[in-house]
């Protein structure tokens, strides 16, 4: 997390200049604390802000009938679209990305470097890779692979992210940050259709007229760092960072709550079971079913590719895994995914809508990797 100058942005004005200032600041709090103090980053920004930053009553939608338990909706401590989507943005060769950056020396200044975590994007034969802290920035991006309109939601408080078609039924529509949380995952909301919310964990319209349907989702995405995916994927392209929004994109790091212990915002109710709430897992299921989740902890991911790669059957599919190709923190490297849908992000995330079935998931998932270990130490013994 830094907090030097840029020079091409020193001279913003002061709304501008403190907002991604505030944000860093908070990060460091927790709790009410953050969210209090969150409440008046709406009023610097020259506006009248949708949404005081307590009450999820002010934000200009109607709470009375959602989809989902109305405990779950919380403020983020933001007004609504405090952050702006980035919309189509600039692309270019992945191989063509080292040679960008060095020229710049500094940090702040290069584009996505080989320990950068990306979250990567396969539709047909395009692949791309968006840099997390690109997402961190704004949390909505809107885009296009391989002839796909695409959305992409990321949740930081949760480290997840959902890819989605951009489009309810048939029809396109666009999306932005709403200011409100479920579950501490991020809430879209779309100005095509008035009231209407969606959740960035699953694409549930979770309130408005289209309530109960479902964005369509993206199934071969994953969580890895550019150093892995570029190798995994040499002819990815990748996303740069937009040029209007530098100041936020050195302002904004989640890097050090990701690695530390305590909430910015506490959660309504975190699991009791040996797993904490906190730990990273991989949740997976057949693509294009509503079947449920089998979760794989990445710590046991991590030992069951100690020794080389893994294939982890799954539903009507298959999951390949390896240790990663680079010197990265990292700990599990995706290699392929045959039929499955695949879903990044902490056990609180995956855990706090249905802890029962949540459970239920995490003991078949750890039963798969005992069992695939167990079928790789008998085939070479």
């Amino acid at each position: 997390m830094t907090t030097e100058s840029d020079p091409e942005q020193a001279s913003a004005g002061s709304g501008s200049t403190l907002l991604p200032i505030i944000l860093v600041t908070l990060l460091g709090l927790s709790g009410a604390a953050a969210v209090a103090t969150w409440g008046v980053v709406g009023m610097l920004s020259g506006e009248s802000p949708i949404g005081d930053g307590r009450d999820p009553s002010s934000y200009g939608f109607d709470l009375s009938n959602v989809a989902i338990d109305a405990d779950a909706i919380v403020a983020s401590g933001n007004p609504r679209d405090f952050l702006s989507p980035l919309v189509s943005p600039v692309v270019i060769a992945g191989t063509e990305v080292a040679g960008l950056n060095a020229s710049n020396k500094r940090k702040w200044q290069k584009e996505v470097v080989s320990g950068d975590r990306v979250v990567g994007v396969r539709i047909g034969d395009s692949t791309r890779a968006y840099p997390m802290f690109i997402l961190d920035a704004h949390e909505v991006v809107l885009d296009e692979v391989g002839g796909v309109s695409i959305v992409l939601a990321r949740s930081p408080l949760v480290d997840e992210v959902g890819v989605y078609e951009r489009r309810l039924d048939a029809t396109p529509v666009d999306f932005g940050v709403s200011g409100l949380l479920d579950d501490l995952s991020v809430l879209l909301y779309t100005p095509d259709v008035e009231g209407t919310l969606i959740s960035g964990h699953d694409g549930r319209v979770i309130a408005g007229p289209r309530i109960g349907e479902r964005l369509v989702p993206v199934p071969e995405v994953v969580v890895s760092t550019w150093q892995d995916w570029l190798a995994r994927h040499p002819g990815t392209d990748v996303v740069l960072r937009d040029s209007e929004s530098l100041q936020r994109y050195r302002r904004v790091s989640y890097d050090r709550y990701l690695d530390g212990d305590d909430w910015i915002i506490p959660p309504r109710r975190t699991p009791s079971g040996d797993l904490a709430s906190r730990r990273r897992v991989l949740s997976v299921r057949t693509a294009g079913t509503a079947e449920d989740w089998t979760i794989l902890p990445l710590d046991s991911i991590e030992t069951a590719t100690a020794t080389g790669g893994i294939d982890l059957p799954i539903g009507a599919g298959t999951l390949r895994l390896a240790r990663p190709v680079g010197d990265s923190n990292d700990r599990v490297d995706v290699v392929a995914i045959e039929g499955l849908e695949l879903r990044f992000g902490f056990w609180q995330a995956a855990w706090v809508r249905d802890p029962d079935a949540a459970e239920a998931g995490l003991e078949r998932g750890r039963a798969i990797i005992d069992r695939a270990i167990s079928a790789r130490k008998q085939d070479a013994s």
